[in-house]
């Protein structure tokens, strides 16, 4: 019985290592806040620094079908589920129904080239456990955010 039990523990301990969420670190190169003038939506312009868009393609390449948010500064900005990998330079970020968390697009755009820069994680990550998840950083970047 003892046997079984260890290997019991070994199984849940390798389950709950499978489902850890991951998080990366990305750079961006310019941040551009806007409105939409058709919608009156706001929204931020993103370009990323080279390697952060390998990082950010090498990230979503395995994570077609599943769920990533996208953060600065603790803000969510984007939840979504990938529908292809993100490979490109540069992407929109639309505030949805209650805006950037009670930010200004501007104000976001200041965050993510103040430093605070943005995050990508995978699964059900939640902001207040990011020190729990293992973060990769793009080549270059430093870890003082």
């Amino acid at each position: 019985m003892s046997a079984f039990r260890s290997l019991a523990c070994a199984a849940l301990l390798l389950a709950a290592a499978a489902s850890h969420a991951e998080t990366v670190a990305l750079r961006a190169q310019s941040a551009t806040p806007g409105i939409e003038p058709q919608t009156k939506m706001r929204f931020v312009d993103v370009v990323l620094q080279p390697e952060s868009r390998q990082v950010l393609a090498d990230f979503t390449r395995n994570r077609v079908g599943k769920r990533v948010q996208l953060r600065s500064n603790g803000v969510l900005l984007s939840s979504a589920t990938l529908q292809s990998p993100l490979e490109g330079d540069s992407f929109r970020i639309v505030a949805g129904e209650h805006g950037f968390g009670g930010k200004s697009a501007d104000d976001i755009a200041k965050g993510i080239m103040s430093g605070g820069g943005l995050t990508v994680d995978d699964e059900s990550g939640a902001a207040n456990d990011a020190g729990a998840r293992p973060t990769r950083r793009a080549p270059g970047s430093d870890s003082g955010g």
